[in-house]
């Protein structure tokens, strides 16, 4: 029960990398991770949830490493060489439809990016959707983790239906719920993988508790983020860079426009990995 081979489209300005910057004289390499594994699809529970929320069929996790050094300054020739990298087309399949899948067309010319912030060690940003009724705390030996309070079918963007208050909060600016989180707290990573897996595909089945949604949103972030202790201080940080990918000039990373597409890339400059996560977003009609 595996996604294919390995955060909606983040309406945030981007910076478009064209030439790239000098590297030092040498171009950027990547390889395939063999054998790679991830949270957010570890045990049949979880694979199962991932094809009711109608995500196994469009979206795609997957781990390069790569074998130069890389500072932040040589981000812009980084993503040129990676998304030009033939190692990189032959494992990166790009949603061409439910179920289908293409190659990454090359070369490309220009990546479109922004970079997203990733700070959060706990996941106690989420503590206010109990503490508002967005959820009901659960109660002793409640697995599902405490039910979502529901409301009237409201149509939002591309086809999709909040029927509770967590999707109000999650994509409806106009309702009351969406105040709850400034923009500096929605731009977080952490938030991002919550609401990319609520919304699901455009066939999502569901869920009336919050339990599920909250564990595969932990599962998926530690699958992009590395934390580690910072030798100084002693606190937990983030060390890994993530970038939301808008638009790759010379091939599209998505079967079809939505405001519910993402691609992101980490990268850990410390173990020289790269984990790749994107869905394309197609609604039930």
């Amino acid at each position: 029960n595996r996604l294919p081979h390995s955060m909606v489209h983040i309406d945030v300005d981007g910076d478009v990398l064209g030439q790239p910057v000098d590297t030092g004289g040498s171009r950027f390499t990547f390889h395939a991770l063999a054998g790679a594994e991830f949270h957010v699809l570890k045990g049949t529970e979880r694979a199962e949830r991932l094809k009711k929320w109608d995500l196994a069929d469009t979206m795609v996790l997957r781990a390069f490493r790569f074998d130069q050094h890389l500072q932040r300054a040589q981000i812009d020739a980084f993503m040129l060489d990676f998304f030009n990298d033939a190692n990189v087309a032959a494992d990166l399949p790009v949603c061409t439809g439910r179920g289908s899948w293409g190659t990454l067309a090359r070369p490309i010319k220009a990546v479109r990016k922004s970079e997203v912030p990733a700070t959060a060690v706990r996941t106690d940003l989420f503590d206010r959707l109990f503490e508002h009724g967005i959820a009901r705390r659960p109660s002793e030996g409640d697995e599902g983790g405490g039910y979502l309070a529901k409301c009237f079918d409201q149509p939002l963007a591309d086809g999709l239906v909040a029927s509770d208050r967590l999707r109000l909060l999650l994509c409806d600016e106009s309702s009351e719920e969406y105040a709850l989180y400034s923009d500096g707290e929605r731009a977080e990573l952490l938030f991002r993988c919550l609401r990319h897996l609520c919304v699901g595909g455009g066939l999502c089945q569901y869920e009336d508790q919050i339990g599920p949604l909250l564990d595969a949103t932990k599962a998926l972030y530690r699958d992009l983020v590395r934390v580690h202790k910072n030798p100084s201080t002693g606190k937990l940080e983030v060390g890994s860079w993530t970038y939301a990918i808008d638009s790759v000039d010379g091939c599209e990373l998505w079967a079809r426009k939505s405001p519910h597409n993402y691609c992101y890339v980490t990268i850990d400059p410390l173990k020289r990995h790269v984990i790749v996560c994107a869905n394309t977003y197609i609604p039930m009609f």
